[in-house]
């Protein structure tokens, strides 16, 4: 007969420290809202280049105010992960 195998305790399968894994979390999210913010970026730079490169292209007044926002946006998110390189702790 083989011996039974226990499971294991939850705080005795933690890998990291409590602070260290709300750091990873956090993270993750900075991580996230800085890929959307690049993605809403680019997306607003592809449509500027479809409508210039188009004959007759005629840019709405909105446009630069658009793109203005997604470039302060995507520069928050890529700030807020200005502290990536340090260790955990």
């Amino acid at each position: 007969m083989r011996p039974r195998i226990r499971a294991t305790k939850v705080t005795q399968r933690r890998v990291l420290p409590e602070r260290s894994r709300l750091t990873v979390k956090r993270t993750v999210a900075a991580l996230r809202r800085s890929r959307e913010a690049l993605v809403d970026l680019e997306s607003q730079l592809g449509d500027l280049l479809v409508r210039v490169r188009s004959p007759g292209a005629l840019l709405d007044h909105g446009a630069t105010d658009r793109l203005a926002l997604a470039k302060n946006d995507a520069v928050t998110a890529m700030a807020s992960l200005d502290g990536m390189g340090q260790p955990f702790g």
